[in-house]
């Protein structure tokens, strides 16, 4: 059987971001954390983001917003596939794609999970994410936060290899 098609594409419209808060905010575990679609609005949004939406049958059917500056270089700040498009490998597709789309620049990918989103812990480690960590009641009181790392090698061996090229 053939793969759908995807296209996953930098967000660039106006429906792009409003469809993508909705979907955000409307889903697990931004229900539970309690974030509304104005606060959700607000971080896709944010200069520090980039968010790329995945269409199906052109139909918007997830959304991912990662960011590539600050501490955690290459951090994927949200996720969310669509209820209605899941299960079908569409999220493993996409997460294959930011991955590469990281390891180009940064030898480190890392994402939190909610303690509560065993899906998306599940989801994770089936893709080759480790637990490296684990913040007590972070987001929430009662809900911790698990930090998740996918890696290449260590920032200082990735980086030498951009050290000594010659023009």
């Amino acid at each position: 059987m053939e793969k759908e098609k995807l296209l996953i594409k930098r967000a660039d419209t106006d429906f792009e971001y409003h469809r993508s808060a909705l979907l955000l905010s409307e889903n697990e575990p931004w229900l539970s954390l309690g974030k509304t679609f104005d606060y959700t609005m607000g971080k896709i949004r944010d200069a520090a983001g980039e968010l790329y939406v995945v269409y199906s049958q052109e139909e918007l059917a997830g959304c991912i917003l990662i960011e590539l500056r600050g501490n955690l270089r290459g951090f994927i700040r949200s996720f969310c596939i669509d209820p209605r498009f899941q299960g079908g490998g569409i999220g493993g597709r996409v997460i294959a794609y930011i991955e590469k789309l990281i390891f180009e620049s940064y030898p480190n990918v890392f994402v939190f999970a909610a303690s509560f989103n065993e899906g998306a812990i599940r989801f994770y480690e089936r893709h080759g994410y480790e637990r490296v960590g684990t913040f007590k009641d972070y987001v929430v009181r009662g809900s911790d936060e698990i930090l998740f790392r996918k890696t290449i090698g260590p920032s200082n061996e990735f980086h030498k290899k951009y050290e000594k090229v010659e023009i």
